[in-house]
């Protein structure tokens, strides 16, 4: 008859009838031969086994166990109920019905929790799957289970999205004044995509849609434009802006005629970056940049070169590291000779050192002092146009700024042309007419609307027909709300009334124009067509910046990412570290998972390997029951 199995170990695996084969009743771990060693150490380290059974067989001599260095469970994954906190240690517990150590609900949300660190953080899908990682995970916390890549890329990556998405698309539908944006571009796989913003004044990223096979007409674009209008309410959205692509603004223009309400716009950014190209297109500019860009080229892409300059630079204590221009980015042309500039001694040094290697030409334009002279009046001729560039382009409240941008640029370009020598008159008159030109296309009546009720400056630098504009404007909105602001827009100008109290004015320059019409001129009526206007934005640089999560996401190395699944992490990562950009990562208020829904069709849990044969074919039985009937049945040795 077979030995009496009184060992605590057994009491918690069930024995083949026919075989050797043992399995654990709290995860159905499978061992095809018994070894009691083990069976104790799966014990210890099994997530479903409860903790007081993990205590009772520390403490059991008769295992022979040896010591494992086991960490504590994090209290807050361990879900007991009051009364069984009170269990004595050395009560003997076999019930299988004992609590795990870890609820459904529990590990849901940690799984969605990681999913949405790996989305945001662009980590590699595959990550879960890193032995290193997993090892890491086990030793942090052994009752939590990673989930696979596949749970992962599907069913969390569908969750967190649909929440996300849920959340942006309830907050959109309850705010009044919408802006859209939109942008088109290539993605690694050369599939069209075009990207949709909405500022609210801040911006989110809606939509990224892909083209397939629709070329980006003007129709289509119209067409897309209105879808996303209408999911959100067509009638509150207040401008369109997008680049000068001819495609996008005709776009525009035909959405107008739909929503006759709605203001297309040209980004901003976008045309200052067309004035730098303007500026760089007479010839004794462009061949002055060429050899500088040369220049350049040759010291970043000599090893040697490299290494010697920043030993010179470390040495002199001035100088940085060169910087190449960016493709159709004109603006970082100033960026890349502002480095040049900043080098000068350091180069210098570098032309006339013995170690070296560098070509006559190179070392003889170094030396040469037109050579900086003319450095110097590319910079002045391109420095007032980046920096406003620079300044427009982030997703502040910045269309009141606009005209003033433009009049800034103009009375600087003024002050500076005549000095630069390297330039003749009809070079001068070029970009002079080119700065006309471009300001007569980007400016709109909304703009100086918008300087106008901007309270630092009221629209002291309008010329009577600008003023008229933005007077009219400002009523035409007015009227598409169903208010009469015309003599709220008289006292505002005239300080009467309300305006006439000096506490209104008192912070006004350190204050947000919006904070400042809601908060202290909330009570009139022009204050809800000044917000209106005023949270407009003045470029589309906003759309450019999800399309660099994109590319982050859906690089060379990841383009085995689907269009669409590449669009959703996009989408989670790009509004997240938006909504979270001066926030504490560390708030907990900052969670949307706290309650996390079980999805419809979850993926399976991941348990451990059982046998590697097939489960269903093998019957076990309770030993501890065995046993126990053998020493009060009738049957003895």
């Amino acid at each position: 008859m077979p030995r009496k199995k009184k060992n605590d170990i057994w009491e918690n695996y069930l024995h083949s009838a026919t075989t050797k084969t043992v399995k654990c009743k709290h995860c159905d771990k499978v061992y095809q031969f018994a070894n009691v060693n083990k069976m104790a150490n799966h014990l210890l380290k099994c997530y479903k086994c409860p903790v007081v059974i993990k205590n009772k067989l520390k403490t059991t001599p008769e295992t022979n166990t040896p010591a494992i260095n086991m960490p504590r469970p994090d209290v807050s994954l361990i879900e007991t109920s009051p009364d069984q906190s009170m269990i004595d240690a050395n009560t003997s517990s076999t019930s299988t019905n004992s609590e795990p150590l870890i609820s459904a609900e529990k590990k849901l949300y940690l799984d969605q929790l990681l999913s949405k660190a790996i989305f945001v953080t662009g980590s590699p899908l595959s990550m879960v799957e890193h032995p290193l990682w997993v090892r890491f995970f086990n030793e942090l916390q052994p009752i939590y289970k990673l989930p696979s890549r596949k749970a992962i890329s599907t069913t969390h990556l569908e969750a967190t999205y649909n929440e996300m998405l849920k959340e942006i698309t309830e907050e959109l539908k309850t705010t009044n004044n919408l802006h859209l944006q939109c942008d088109g571009w290539s993605n690694q796989r050369n599939e069209g995509i075009i990207n949709f913003i909405i500022a609210k004044p801040e911006p989110v990223f809606v939509k990224s849609l892909n083209t397939l096979n629709n070329r980006h007409t003007s129709e289509y674009l119209c067409q897309e434009i209105i879808k996303v209008m209408n999911e959100y309410g067509g009638q509150k959205f207040v401008t369109l802006i997008g680049d000068n692509a001819n495609n996008i603004q005709r776009a525009f223009q035909m959405v107008k005629e739909s929503y006759t309400n709605v203001i297309p716009l040209r980004c901003i950014a976008h045309t200052l970056n067309l004035l730098c190209e303007d500026c760089l297109r007479p010839e004794p500019v462009k061949a002055f940049i060429s050899i500088a860009i040369d220049t350049i080229k040759a010291i970043k892409r000599s090893q040697a070169m490299s290494a010697l300059l920043a030993l010179i630079i470390k040495d002199k204590g001035s100088g940085e590291t060169l910087k190449l221009p960016g493709k159709t980015r004109w603006g970082s042309y100033c960026t890349a000779l502002k480095s040049l500039k900043n080098s000068k001694v350091a180069l210098q040094t570098l032309a006339v050192h013995e170690n070296a290697v560098i070509t006559h030409e190179i070392k003889s334009n170094l030396l040469d002092p037109s050579f900086w002279t003319m450095t110097e009046h590319c910079i002045k001729l391109l420095e007032p146009i980046t920096d406003k560039i620079f300044k427009l382009e982030g997703n502040g409240i910045l269309i009141n700024e606009v005209f003033m941008a433009f009049r800034d640029i103009e009375s600087t370009f003024n002050f500076i042309i005549p000095e630069i020598t390297m330039l003749n008159d009809e070079h001068k008159e070029f970009i002079t007419e080119a700065l006309t030109r471009r300001t007569n296309n980007c400016l709109k009546p909304i703009h100086y609307a918008a300087y106008m009720l901007d309270p630092r400056s009221q629209g002291i630098e309008l010329n009577e027909e600008s003023e008229v504009d933005a007077m009219e404007f400002i009523h035409d909105v007015g009227q598409s709300l169903n208010i009469d602001i015309g003599v709220d827009l008289a006292n505002y100008r005239a300080k009467n009334g309300l305006w006439s109290k000096p506490f209104l004015w008192k912070h006004v320059a350190e204050m947000d124009p919006v904070v400042w019409w809601k908060g202290l001129c909330g009570s009139k009526l022009l204050s809800r067509v000044a917000v209106r206007i005023l949270t407009a934005p003045c470029t589309s640089a906003a759309t450019e910046r999800s399309f660099s999560t994109h590319a982050h996401i859906h690089s060379h190395k990841r383009n085995r990412l689907t269009t669409d699944r590449a669009a959703k992490i996009a989408f989670i990562s790009y509004n997240w570290n938006l909504l979270h950009k001066q926030k504490d990562n560390n708030d907990e208020n900052d969670d949307p998972l706290s309650s996390p829904t079980i999805p419809s069709s979850p993926v399976p849990d991941e348990r451990p390997s059982t046998s590697r044969g097939n489960e269903a074919e093998i019957e076990f039985f309770d030993i501890a029951r065995i046993s126990d009937s053998s020493e009060n049945g009738s049957d003895s040795d």
